[in-house]
């Protein structure tokens, strides 16, 4: 019985297939060493890390004494015989051990196919505002001119926020002005998995080719799960360093800075840092508003105003999310013919996503009631007596006390421009008082309210 024979019954299908089934026993072994060629370094390195402890019981087992196992690398040996992807299939409790390109990592890969841009993501139905405008100007910058203007284009943000969105509407604009252009858009894990592939079948050389030589324009989702995956990382640094040299357009999304991304080369890290790195922050009320009247239209739609606002305040942190609470809303309306009230949308929501505010600052409202009163913030903070600074300064004043956990009067008066503890309190009763006869006052602290997803009481 042969070493293979041997083995066998002790792992998966998967596993022998993989591995063992195109190992080659050489003939000129001798009782204390085993000559076991296999097609190549990686193959060779695997599985002496993997299983050289391993083959090493099992020889002793069959042969009664302690024979050593040399591998010899013979590519000759393997051209007729590829190991072919269709053992790649098992399931996980069979696998191989965890490693960047261990056989379970390639799934059920025995085509490797790119993935397709997103029909629905656009430049012209994303929903542009503070929280992503920067993005999206450097996004459309690099569609106009791929390889000239800012190269790599690394874009990162939690998730949920856009980064999809842009990373698909630059590869359609591209091929829309350039038909012809070669365009790559995989996701990180897709990528890995084909890296695996080429691996496995011996095709690295296509692999390298593929990216090196024929992609124009490569647009690679969620970097940071390329962690820990050295074989990956070094094909991914190679390819880099070639696209980058010619001029082609690399487009990366994480949601992390690349400087904080974990596990991975540092000499990859500083090359994502070459270009333009821009984030994408969670959108404020107006821009979840616009996404939701532009969602509901493409529905078929008009959403009121105020059902609007308090959809956009109940999810605050996540466009995707947003988009997906939209989506049940219209769903359960359709189903159930109830006219859509703001208690019919907090009974359909309050289970299923919880309501999302986020933390309010004192720097968060200066910034809110200067951009309302179109002042600087320096304004709020300085002494100057202009009723046109004054008011907005009380009014700034006021909403720090009422929203801001924790906010004494002077905490409050030392953001202002160190004024006492007195002049802030009296500051808040001129703005209480006032409310109660100003309509203008209440209009204006309603509308700072909303913009600041502060929830307001209202009625269904």
């Amino acid at each position: 019985m042969t070493i293979l024979q041997h083995v066998k019954p002790k792992m998966s299908e998967h596993v022998f297939n993989t591995w063992f089934a195109v190992i080659v026993p050489l003939d000129e072994s001798d009782n204390l060493t085993l000559k076991l060629a296999v097609r190549d370094q990686f193959a060779r390195d695997w599985l002496q890390e993997h299983y050289g402890a391993f083959l090493h019981q099992e020889l002793q087992n069959l042969e009664g004494q302690s024979v050593a196992v040399d591998w010899v690398i013979e590519p000759s040996l393997f051209i007729e015989k590829p190991v072919t992807t269709d053992t790649l299939h098992a399931s996980t409790k069979d696998e191989a051990p965890s490693d960047d390109i261990s056989p379970q990592k390639a799934g059920n890969k025995s085509s490797i196919k790119p993935l397709s841009l997103n029909a629905k993501y656009h430049f012209s139905n994303f929903i542009c505002g503070p929280s992503n405008e920067f993005a999206h100007a450097a996004a459309r910058a690099v569609a106009a001119k791929p390889g000239r203007s800012y190269n790599p284009l690394f874009l990162f943000g939690d998730v949920g926020l856009g980064k999809t969105h842009l990373l698909s509407a630059i590869g359609h604009t591209i091929q829309s002005s350039n038909p012809d252009a070669k365009i790559v858009y995989q996701s990180s894990e897709s990528f890995a998995n084909e890296v695996v592939d080429a691996v496995l079948n011996g095709k690295l050389e296509e692999f390298r080719r593929k990216y090196r030589e024929e992609t124009d324009v490569l647009l690679m989702d969620d970097i940071q799960l390329l962690a820990g995956k050295e074989r990956t990382q070094h094909e991914l640094f190679h390819i880099f360093n070639v696209m980058y040299d010619s001029n082609r357009q690399i487009v990366l999304t994480s949601d992390k800075l690349p400087h904080d991304l974990p596990n991975v080369e540092d000499r990859l890290r500083s090359r994502f840092q070459w270009g333009l790195i821009t984030d994408i922050q969670p959108p404020e009320i107006e821009t979840r508003v616009a996404i939701v009247k532009s969602k509901a239209a493409r529905e078929g739609l008009e959403l009121d105003e105020s059902l609007a606002f308090h959809l956009a305040r109940h999810v605050a942190s996540n466009v995707r999310e947003l988009e997906g609470a939209l989506v049940r809303i219209l769903a359960h309306a359709s189903l159930t013919k109830r006219k859509l009230t703001i208690g019919y949308i907090d009974e359909i929501l309050n289970n299923i996503v919880p309501r999302t505010t986020p933390d309010l600052s004192i720097e968060a409202i200066q910034e809110a009631v200067a951009r309302y009163f179109r002042l600087k913030v320096n304004d709020l903070r300085g002494s100057q007596r202009r009723q046109s600074i004054v008011r907005p300064r009380h009014v700034a004043m006021y909403l720090c006390r009422k929203h801001v956990s924790k906010a004494s009067f002077p905490a409050i008066g030392d953001q202002f421009g160190k004024k006492d503890h007195a002049t802030v309190m009296n500051a808040v009763k001129k703005i209480d008082r006032a409310l109660e006869s100003d309509r203008s006052l209440q209009s204006q602290i309603q509308d700072l309210e909303q913009q600041l997803d502060i929830p307001q009481t209202t009625k269904s």
